[in-house]
């Protein structure tokens, strides 16, 4: 099947490298995650720099898309502004405002995320919320 090695249960995460949310590792479902400062995001980062709704994440069919919802500071990929979408890939660096993110398959944190787990601060994670992102 050429997935190197890879369950069919593949979620990409965004793992935070720099930042508010630095260690977090933050799954992108199918539904996809909303990126911004207002509460009702499902990744959340309070930064002046971050406008309310500043970005989503698509995962669709084994790809994950990036869009700028409209940001006045912008999405950078790899130092690269993306104006519209952009289509991810595993390795590539996001960046948005002083936070900066690494997109990975969850099944590479595996080891470290059951370390990470017992010993999260702050409780438990922001409920959830999903949204629909018609590209159109």
């Amino acid at each position: 099947m050429g997935g190197g090695g890879k369950g069919m249960e593949d979620v990409p995460v965004l793992v935070c490298t720099d930042g508010a949310l630095a260690g977090e590792a933050l799954r992108v479902t199918e539904g996809g995650v909303a990126i911004g400062r207002a509460e009702e995001n499902g990744v959340v980062l309070p930064d002046d720099g971050v406008s309310r709704y500043h970005a989503r994440l698509l995962y669709d069919n084994g790809s994950v898309w990036l869009q700028d919802a409209g940001s006045r500071n912008g999405v950078f990929v790899n130092g690269t502004r993306v104006t519209g979408h952009k289509a991810l890939k595993v390795g590539d660096v996001i960046t948005i405002a002083d936070h900066t993110f690494v997109l990975k398959w969850e099944d590479d944190l595996e080891s470290t995320a059951a370390e990470r787990d017992t010993q999260r601060p702050g409780g438990d994670p922001p409920p959830r919320r999903r949204w629909f992102w018609p590209f159109s």
